[in-house]
């Protein structure tokens, strides 16, 4: 089969990574998956952060935790709870994608697409990988402002999406499959 296809489908959802440190050319590969992206009218409008810095992802764990708690979320704490110690699930490399506020519809796609890069390409180089959206409350009051400024965010841009990245602690079966929802028209 077809390399390509085989990566994507045994890419699975990782949520508990090994310490181990990825090496430079696999986070140079997938920089140069992401930038590679697709996006409506090539207008690239992504901006990214390859964040290997585990105290940045701790504090960011932190605050999304605490803004978590601020708001009442408990639906959201006991899921990360039953899953991790951390929405980020130990992985040595999380990647996060912004886009300029009010970009438009396509947006959001683009920064899908480019997550969907990072995960198949991640699974190409035999890493596993996690999207993960509720990092969003990583950037939650005074704390998500002081971990912005951390990351050099670009003036104007709000978060799209996260993906973490590294090697993978656990197995996982793949998901069930639901051919009934295809219909071919002919």
């Amino acid at each position: 089969m077809n390399t390509t296809i085989q990566a994507i489908l045994n890419r699975r959802s990782i949520r508990n990574f090994a310490a181990t440190p990825l090496k430079q050319e696999e986070i140079d590969a997938l920089v140069a998956a992401a930038l590679a992206s697709p996006t409506a009218m090539n207008r690239q409008l992504w901006a990214f952060r390859f964040i290997t810095s585990q105290t940045l992802i701790a504090a960011m764990n932190d605050t999304a935790l605490c803004h978590f708690r601020e708001v009442g979320d408990q639906a959201a704490l006991d899921r990360i709870a039953a899953r991790h110690e951390s929405i980020f699930y130990g992985a040595p490399l999380l990647v996060v994608i912004a886009m300029p506020a009010g970009a438009g519809r396509y947006a959001p796609i683009d920064a899908g697409i480019a997550a969907q890069n990072l995960a198949i390409a991640a699974q190409s180089l035999g890493l596993g990988s996690c999207i993960i959206g509720m990092a969003s409350a990583s950037f939650a009051g005074a704390r998500g402002q002081a971990i912005l400024d951390q990351m050099d965010w670009p003036e104007g841009y709000e978060f799209a999406i996260s993906i973490a990245i590294g090697h993978p602690a656990m197995t996982k079966e793949a998901h069930e499959i639901h051919p009934e929802k295809v219909r071919h028209i002919r």
